[in-house]
């Protein structure tokens, strides 16, 4: 009797999850799972994170950093940062390009049997840092808020799921970060692949006028590998993300979908794989093209 009762109920509550979504499907490319994770949490001027607000699951990032103080993060974005920085060493031969004087692009080759040298800069970043950090900026820089520097509660340091990484050579020939960072082998690498890893290149070139944050080739945002694929193959800026997906859900939920329902039916899902496969087709760089997939 007790195992009929159960069956029942299974059976009504997936014949219920049907029921919900037989009038609305939802179609956006990421599952709503990812979407509404931790992960995918938007942290900028116009969303600040409060004083209060503060990972759980920091952990210490054991790799080659600038600093000897400890560095931390969140613990999968821990993870998938040592798994970035383990392929990195390993890239023994590598095609970038490097501006000239007149405006153009030469493309160069790097070659070294130790492989691409990542250093990590900086990870988690408490609100009471960034407001030290910000206001320090701002004396310096004669009171003018440039967005260069972050107000407390707009860092995304403080979610935990970024972090800054430089290569060792540049660090030992720049004092301070700057796009000519991206001249070099590591980061044009990291913005290539970095997507494999779940990273995002959270604020990239000319789009500052969308994130308030000028260019940095160097500064990483873990969202999760389906996201990271979906914004590095549509172009898309994290908040023009974050905008799409949430119209995709308002639609959802008007057409009559249900999030609970959505949510129990990805969660009986087996977890898509993303894998990269290298094309025959060479870029402007004169390296294969890369192709994101998932299966």
């Amino acid at each position: 009797m007790k195992r009929l009762l159960s069956l029942t109920l299974l059976v009504m509550i997936c014949f219920g999850t049907v029921s919900a979504l037989a009038e609305a499907e939802w179609t956006f490319p990421v599952p709503l799972s990812q979407l509404t994770s931790e992960y995918a949490i938007l942290v900028n001027r116009d969303h600040k994170l409060t004083k209060d607000d503060k990972p759980t699951n920091l952990v210490s990032v054991n790799l080659r950093k600038r600093t000897s103080t400890a560095v931390q993060m969140d613990a999968v974005a821990a993870k998938a940062l040592s798994d970035l920085f383990e392929e990195a060493s390993g890239v023994t031969d590598y095609t970038y390009r490097v501006e000239t004087s007149d405006g153009s692009w030469e493309t160069k080759q790097f070659s070294d049997s130790a492989g691409l040298k990542l250093l990590l800069v900086s990870g988690y970043r408490s609100y009471s840092s960034q407001y030290t950090i910000y206001n320090n900026y701002l004396e310096r820089n004669n009171g003018v808020d440039d967005g260069i520097s972050a107000p407390p509660g707009a860092s995304e340091h403080q979610s935990g799921l970024a972090c800054d990484v430089l290569s060792v050579g540049y660090n030992n020939t720049h004092k301070y970060m700057n796009e000519s960072f991206y001249e070099t082998p590591e980061a044009q690498w990291m913005e290539a692949n970095a997507p494999a890893f779940g990273f995002i290149i959270r604020y990239p070139k000319g789009k500052d006028d969308i994130t308030q944050v000028p260019y940095e080739p160097w500064h990483l945002r873990y969202v999760g590998r389906e996201i990271a694929v979906y914004i590095q193959n549509s172009g898309l800026t994290f908040e023009e993300f974050t905008d799409e997906w949430q119209e995709a859900l308002a639609a959802f939920e008007k057409d009559g979908g249900s999030v609970q329902a959505q949510l129990l039916l990805e969660s009986t899902v087996v977890p898509v794989a993303v894998t990269t496969t290298v094309l025959d087709i060479y870029g402007e760089d004169g390296d294969p093209e890369v192709s994101l997939s998932m299966w």
